[in-house]
């Protein structure tokens, strides 16, 4: 089993009910592969704002949001949002969040959402 998808909610930062999705990451049937990239730490820093307010590690984030306050609304900055939770029962080989640093590849490619893309590879028993 794997449960996956957008919770539009971060464990550490930003609005919500962390204590509900913390719950989920600390299941005991499933795992949190604890998913980064590099390109999420890189782009707190260069963008500033709101990011310099959250206690989640900047390796952990999935979404690119507003980091000013320029709109009147509250900016969340980059926040973990997106979440891959195998079931213990599978071997977890690597994770990792497609959100590539300055001068890696693909990094000129223009992204398709705020979003990134979470992976997981696992290993399924016969």
């Amino acid at each position: 089993m794997v449960i996956m998808g957008d919770a539009n909610l971060d464990p550490a930062d930003g609005d919500g009910r962390p204590d509900a999705l913390n719950a989920l990451l600390d299941h005991n049937r499933l795992r949190d592969p604890i998913p980064k990239s590099a390109g999420g730490p890189a782009a707190a820093k260069r963008q500033g704002g709101a990011n310099f307010d959250h206690t989640g590690d900047p390796a952990l984030d999935t979404a690119d949001w507003s980091d000013a306050s320029d709109t009147g609304r509250n900016a969340p900055g980059n926040l973990r949002v997106d979440y891959v939770l195998p079931s213990r029962d599978l071997t977890l080989l690597d994770a990792g969040v497609h959100w590539p640093e300055a001068g890696e590849a693909l990094s000129q490619v223009e992204a398709a959402s705020r979003h990134r893309l979470v992976w997981i590879d696992v290993e399924i028993p016969d």
